[in-house]
């Protein structure tokens, strides 16, 4: 009866939690993709250069190896060696300026950066000292002079850049062990958000079915399972309103057990209890779902039919009453057969829903008075005070609308 609210706001938050659930995946693997093919990505550059500056020594070297004015080609030599001593310089200025601008420790890179400046110099002496030999020619003397000084660029630079490599690859190595350690941060902070989105989101669950079941506690008769008293005022309420805007019949039967009390004090209260609650499931099997059935009280009980005229519902309480006398009892009370006495009423056109439950009530009295196990329908069969009773209704009424 009121397990909608719970499984619609059940079926919201599902939902509410898949979505969330899917963005923070689709997050987490965009996060993780882009951080592997990213990580490491200052030193990229760097270490692209460091490999292409590494060549450049031993370039030198065979570069000078091959200074020989006899040589066919000395002069391509030359103007090799020329073009390799104007190089090594660009190259050297261009990781001194990626070296600063990135996060490596200074006292790692300092004696590197110092080391490459001499051979800087170094390459600038021997680029003059070969400029002026080349132009007042090469001798063999000029030429072991500058292989000499090659050879010591050489040593230096082939350390400064074996040194160089080694560093960025180990702070690339350890930059993509941070951004390791960062994804598996985020993936950790996004599953406790996740947490705490569901946690949060079962506690408005719990919290809707804790206010349904409080809702549905206020509305129920608690041994039955019938609705009460109240609850069965706000239906008819919204059917006396249905009715005000579509006319159509309504009719409202009160049921009381008779001699109920004999059953308490002969059996006990248990057994009664027990009694009780199979009449309830009775009239369930013989009502239709749009009825709405109620306790109200001690033995009595109500039934309100929309869409149903007087003698439909009459029809209705004949078989109820057949099912109550066939109604097995209790083991302790197996021996008893209990009735029920019956009133029905159906609405007029200006009544309001207390006018239908007093003629009801009014007419389950006469029912009782006239020997109990029975049907009263009529004003004029009751023996008691008509009261606001219409004039026709002491006659069967033409059957309007039958939904029994």
């Amino acid at each position: 009866m009121t397990t909608l609210p719970v499984k619609a706001l059940r079926r919201r938050l599902l939902l509410a939690f898949g979505l969330i659930a899917t963005v923070c995946t689709v997050a987490i693997a965009y996060y993780a993709v882009q951080a592997r093919q990213h990580v490491g990505a200052d030193y990229t550059s760097m270490v692209a250069d460091v490999v292409r500056s590494q060549s450049d020594p031993q370039e030198l070297l065979m570069a000078l190896a091959r200074l020989e004015d006899d040589h066919p080609d000395h002069h391509a030599h030359q103007d090799e060696l020329a073009e390799l001593l104007l190089r090594i310089p660009r190259r050297i200025m261009n990781l001194r300026v990626q070296i600063l601008r990135s996060d490596l420790p200074p006292q790692d890179f300092t004696p590197l950066l110092d080391e490459m400046s001499l051979m800087k110099e170094r390459v600038e002496t021997l680029l003059t000292r070969f400029s002026r030999a080349r132009r007042d020619g090469l001798d063999a003397e000029e030429i072991d002079a500058l292989r000499e000084l090659g050879f010591e660029i050489e040593v230096g630079l082939a350390w400064s850049y074996s040194e160089l490599s080694l560093l960025v690859q180990n702070a690339s190595a350890g930059q993509r062990q941070l951004m390791r350690r960062l994804t598996l941060a985020v993936i950790g902070l996004l599953v406790m958000v996740l947490a705490a989105v569901g946690a949060v989101m079962l506690m408005m669950l719990r919290l809707q079915r804790q206010r349904d079941m409080m809702r549905l506690q206020s509305q129920t008769d608690m041994l039955t399972g019938l609705y009460n008293r109240r609850r069965l005022q706000e239906v008819a309420e919204r059917e006396f309103a249905r009715r005000r805007r579509h006319p159509s019949p309504l009719a409202l039967m009160l049921i009381d057990l008779d001699h109920f009390k004999y059953i308490n004090d002969t059996y006990g209260h248990p057994v009664g209890d027990a009694v009780l609650s199979s009449f309830a499931e009775t009239l369930r099997q013989q009502v239709r779902g749009l009825d709405t059935v109620a306790r109200m009280g001690g033995e009595e009980f109500a039934v309100l039919l929309p869409n149903t005229d007087r003698r439909a519902a009459r029809q209705l309480a004949e078989r109820i009453l057949a099912a109550t006398r066939a109604m097995a009892l209790p083991d302790a009370a197996a021996d008893h057969r209990i009735t029920v006495s019956i009133g029905v009423s159906e609405a007029r056109h200006d009544d309001s829903f207390e006018h239908l439950y007093s003629r009801a009530d009014r007419r389950l009295y006469g029912a009782k008075t006239a020997g109990r196990d029975r049907v009263v329908s009529s004003d004029a069969l009751t023996g008691v005070p008509r009261g606001d009773a219409s004039p026709d209704e002491g006659r069967d009424a033409p059957e309007r609308h039958s939904a029994s």
